[in-house]
């Protein structure tokens, strides 16, 4: 981002946003996470064979565009299909420990929940299995979904139609939502599936087509910035929306209004871990902001800048605006470093997989890159915890060579670094008491003496394991 007027305005939206209402229609999912290492390949066939670890559960579908709107303090109501299985069973249970209101939801024995399971190694998505039904919905729950829409519209600022193609959003539904919001002047925004006509949603604010979805509805591939803003002609001219937002993967995110008003927003991207979410990222900004009452103008750069953490991310992560807010203000994408009562959301209902290590790293060597070489060959996910500038100060009696945001970002250089955290505190015992690594990992010139941490360490039943001194010149 180089506008520093935009930057500015961008910075004072998120420190002026006040909570807002939000509905999402759409097709609920149950995401489940399972951890593994991959240590071996099978010797039946040319595959690698996963260890498994932990395993989580999260809100997918389009609970994740709830998700995100709860992590930005906003109130969403979600409209949507469960089954009565232990799925929507799990679904509920999370769902309202998390917090949400359940009132929107139609469940019956009809229906099945859809269940995604992704297996994944540390820094790689290896399969997706997906259980759903076969997407027919019977007319009763069709017209309970319409009786929950009209009920929740005059509650709330703005609408997300978030459709996986899991038959919730058929053409009924989506004309239902749109003409009921655009009689109450509430913006409705939608990221579209498969096998609905594009003319459907003629009439809508704004709709978040991705590439592959685009080239289908005007029959004309996007190969380059002539071929781009002829499909979105083409695309406006089939909904009529306020604005289109055409996600172009690499190429970023395109505002088009009509042929004299669009700009195409590039995209920025750093480390890409998993490109899941990415999409429900940027509806979820352009609603939240719309409903605010701000301008595309303002909307776009956003919604990029938040997809473009989303995806430095193992999974669906929603971001609070604090995340988004320290990405626009350093201009980097940071996305390894964490504060502790995030990162302790990565793993909530898991037992833990840290790998512990923490120190100065101030004036970084040879040695120093060699134990955090051999600390993140250890299975599981290394996090590393530096000492603020302030400590160091106060410890050493003199500032670090190097400013904390610099030794964040040598380390996150790492491959093998997981993530990072910058802690105020005189050692790291708190740390460890929040986090229970399965090891907390030390040189081996700390063999034989009484660590500050070793109560904290002997609380959570920490294995310590100490790394050879490797001679540098």
């Amino acid at each position: 981002m180089t506008d520093p007027h935009i930057k500015d305005r961008l910075i004072r939206f998120i420190l002026d946003f006040k909570p807002l209402t939000l509905l999402v229609v759409g097709d609920l999912m149950l995401d489940q996470y399972s951890w593994g290492e991959v240590e071996r390949i099978s010797p039946e066939a040319p595959i690698p064979v996963v260890k498994m670890g932990r395993q989580e559960h999260r809100l997918g579908g389009a609970a994740s565009v709830v998700k995100n709107l709860q992590a930005l303090g906003c109130n969403p109501i979600a409209v949507g299909l469960l089954g009565q299985d232990e799925p929507g069973r799990q679904f509920l249970d999370i769902f309202r420990e998390s917090g949400l209101d359940p009132s929107g939801l139609v469940v019956g024995e009809d229906l099945t929940t859809v269940v995604k399971i992704r297996v994944l190694t540390r820094q790689q998505q290896m399969i997706r299995l997906d259980y759903e039904g076969d997407k027919t919905v019977p007319q009763s729950a069709k017209d309970r979904l319409k009786a929950k829409v009209a009920e929740m519209l005059p509650k709330v600022s703005a609408v997300v139609l978030s459709d996986y193609a899991k038959g919730v959003l058929d053409p009924e539904l989506i004309r239902f939502c749109i003409d009921q919001a655009n009689r109450l002047h509430i913006p409705i925004v939608a990221d579209p599936g498969k096998g609905v006509p594009i003319e459907t949603y003629r009439g809508i604010t704004s709709i978040k087509p991705n590439r592959t979805e685009a080239e289908a509805a005007v029959g004309t591939k996007i190969t380059g910035p002539e071929s781009m803003l002829s499909a979105a002609l083409l695309l406006q001219e089939k909904v009529s929306a306020k604005f289109l937002c055409l996600s172009l993967d690499k190429d970023g995110l395109l505002y088009f209004q009509d042929s004299q008003r669009h700009q195409l927003h590039p995209t920025e991207v750093r480390e890409v871990y998993d490109v899941t979410g990415a999409g429900d990222m940027v509806v979820t900004i352009l609603a939240v902001m719309l409903a605010a009452g701000a301008e595309p103008e303002l909307a776009f750069p956003m919604a990029n800048l938040a997809a473009e953490l989303e995806i430095g991310h193992m999974g669906v992560v929603p971001l609070p605006w604090s995340e988004i807010l320290a990405r626009i203000e350093s201009g980097e994408s940071l996305v390894k470093l964490r504060s502790l009562p995030f990162l302790l959301k990565e793993t909530p209902d898991a037992p833990s997989s840290w790998v512990f290590t923490n120190g100065y790293f101030d004036r970084i060597h040879a040695g120093h890159l060699r134990f955090l070489l051999e600390a993140g060959k250890i299975p599981g996910r290394l996090v590393v915890a530096i000492n603020s500038d302030r400590t160091i100060t106060r410890q050493r009696g003199s500032e670090p060579l190097l400013g904390e945001m610099d030794r964040v970002r040598l380390l996150a250089s790492l491959v093998n670094v997981d993530r990072i955290l910058i802690f105020d505190q005189e050692d790291a015992s708190e740390l460890i008491l929040a986090l229970k690594p399965k090891v907390v990992v030390k040189g081996e010139n700390f063999r034989g003496e009484t660590l500050p941490e070793a109560q904290a360490i002997a609380t959570v039943g920490a294995q310590v394991v100490y790394i050879p001194h490797f001679p540098f010149s």
